[in-house]
C-alpha cells in the first residue's frame, strides 16, 4: 500500500479516535457535573446537558486532537522498539498514549487557568474517567490505524 494512502488512513483513524474520546468525555463530564448538584435531576436534563456539552466544548475536541497528534507517533515509535522485548506493553501503547495525552492536556489547563475547564474532571474520579476516554480513543486508533513501515 502506498505510504500516502496509509497516512490518510491513519489521519482518518486519528480523527475518529479523537471524536469518540471527545463525545464520551463530554457526556461523562456532563454526568459528573449534574450528579454533583444537590437535587434530583430528570433524565431529560442529563440528555440535553450532554448534547449541549458535545455541541459547545469544541475546543476540548481540538485539544484532544492535538494531544493525540503528539502522543500517537511517540507510541508508534515505542511500539516498534518494544514489540520484541515487551510485546504485551507494545499492545497497550496507544491506549496509554491516549490516556497520557488527556492527562497532560488537563494538567496543562490546570497550570494555565488554576482550574480544569472540563468541569467533570475537577475531582479525582472525574479526572480518571477522562483518562479512560483517552485510553478508549487510543484503543480505537490502534484498531483502525495502518502501520507505516
Amino acid at each position: 500500500m502506498h505510504v500516502t494512502k496509509k497516512i490518510l488512513q491513519n489521519l482518518i483513524a486519528l480523527i475518529i479516535a479523537a471524536i469518540t474520546a471527545y463525545i464520551i468525555g463530554a457526556v461523562i463530564s456532563s454526568i459528573f457535573v449534574l450528579k454533583a448538584l444537590p437535587a434530583k435531576i430528570p433524565f431529560g436534563t442529563y440528555v440535553s446537558t450532554a448534547l449541549s456539552d458535545i455541541a459547545n466544548l469544541k475546543l476540548y475536541l481540538v485539544i484532544i486532537l492535538i494531544g493525540f497528534l503528539i502522543a500517537f507517533p511517540i507510541a508508534a515509535a515505542l511500539r516498534k522498539t518494544l514489540r520484541k522485548t515487551l510485546p504485551k506493553l507494545a499492545k497497550i501503547g496507544y491506549p496509554l498514549a491516549g490516556a497520557a495525552a488527556i492527562g497532560a492536556a488537563l494538567g496543562l489547563m490546570y497550570l494555565q487557568f488554576e482550574t480544569v475547564p472540563i468541569s467533570g474532571a475537577n475531582n479525582a474520579f472525574g479526572f480518571i474517567m477522562q483518562l479512560v476516554t483517552g485510553a478508549l480513543g487510543g484503543a480505537i486508533f490502534a484498531k483502525l490505524q495502518t502501520p507505516i513501515n
